[in-house]
């Protein structure tokens, strides 16, 4: 069996409101979609989220890189995902995103052939997700509308951004948990905006309000912080830009530096990744939470599948889809306002983009004609 056609894709979908978190502000993402068909007439579909500020990747760069893995890939068997994703890695390192593109759309191919839905071509259970809605960085009053928006549609958990400074952080807590009740989940995420001592003092603040867990409150690099502030906080602590891939989930778990690994696809560079973190967490007592940059339902499909199949994973952030102005993929999961998510039984994870998108955005075909 062979590769014979792959056509790599930048999107833009615009979102219906910026969204400021500590590292950015967001109005738009431009997501790489790689398709791969092979000789017995089968397509699998893989999506990235290149993210300047996370990855280092550019969409321009991304769609460079996938084209130079496309012509390393073209006349290859596609069911040897191993030795395929082995290739890209050697070929040219990191590029998680655009390696997470080939491997989800590598991974959606398999499960065709197999005809089989992604979750259980991973030995998964179909079940229904909860995934929390997300809250963008803005005044306290702001966000706790949106919070009771949220709720009022029948969200059962919030993440809430933070980083801004202690007194607005914690008014933002305090007016969300006033109009949400006790009821609802709150987890924290401060994309690295604190230094140790703002962190601790933060936290402390912020105890009372009951936070579920708090993500990636250090820079990245600070590893050793992070499990000094495990030690002091009594709000458990997530590792998300700290932890790309199972190289640094084993370090951070030999350290027992962290109570939590946000697992993001793109960040892992896929699935097979994604799985090899899990395993380590669930090796070590750590839970994972399968998060996300800005996938459109394509990658959201895929984590969704993963979930199903990891029972480690314990928490669901998922929610990207909704802050698209229009929605460009067409199948997939079901996601509704309330952060509910259903699987369906089609091979593969299902998402595709729709035909008339791909006509408004940029895309390149590689064959072995082309090569």
């Amino acid at each position: 069996m062979n590769i014979t056609r792959i056509e790599i894709i930048l999107i833009e979908i615009p979102y219906e409101h910026p969204f400021r978190f500590a590292l950015a502000v967001m109005d738009r993402a431009r997501n790489l979609v790689v398709r791969i068909y092979d000789d017995q007439g089968l397509m699998g579909v893989g999506e990235g989220c290149p993210a300047p500020f996370v990855t280092g990747e550019l969409p321009e760069t991304a769609f460079i890189a996938a084209q130079v893995y496309a012509k390393i890939l073209i006349g290859k068997d596609p069911l040897e995902i191993t030795a395929r994703m082995d290739e890209l890695e050697i070929s040219l390192r990191k590029n998680p995103t655009v390696q997470c593109a080939y491997d989800m759309a590598l991974h959606d191919l398999l499960a065709r052939h197999a005809n089989l839905p992604l979750f259980a071509l991973f030995g998964g259970t179909k079940q229904v997700i909860h995934s929390n809605r997300t809250i963008g960085l803005d005044t306290p009053e702001a966000m706790a509308a949106a919070a009771k928006t949220f709720v009022d549609l029948g969200a059962r958990s919030l993440k809430i951004k933070v980083g801004t400074g202690q007194e607005e952080d914690v008014a933002r807590l305090e007016a969300i948990r006033r109009v949400v009740g006790n009821g609802i989940s709150l987890r924290v995420d401060a994309n690295q905006a604190w230094d140790e001592s703002t962190a601790i003092s933060t936290l402390t603040a912020m105890a009372k309000y009951n936070i579920q867990v708090c993500e990636q409150p250090l820079p990245w690099w600070n590893e050793a912080g992070l499990k000094r502030l495990r030690e002091r906080s009594s709000i458990p602590i997530m590792a998300d830009e700290t932890v790309f891939d199972h190289h640094d989930a084993f370090r951070l778990a030999s350290a027992g530096g962290v109570d939590y690994f946000n697992i993001k696809l793109g960040k892992s560079a896929g699935l097979r990744n994604a799985l090899k973190i899990n395993t380590i967490g669930e090796s070590a007592g750590i839970k994972c939470m399968l998060g996300g940059m800005s996938e459109s339902l394509i990658g959201v499909s895929a984590g969704a599948h993963l979930i199903c199949a990891c029972p480690n994973i314990a928490l669901a952030d998922l929610d990207s889809p909704f802050h698209f102005k229009e929605n460009p993929i067409q199948g997939g999961v079901d996601f509704q306002p309330d952060g509910t998510v259903t699987l369906s039984d089609i091979p593969g994870h299902g998402a595709d983009v729709k035909p008339g998108w791909i006509a408004r955005n940029q895309m390149i075909v590689i064959t072995d004609k082309t090569l």
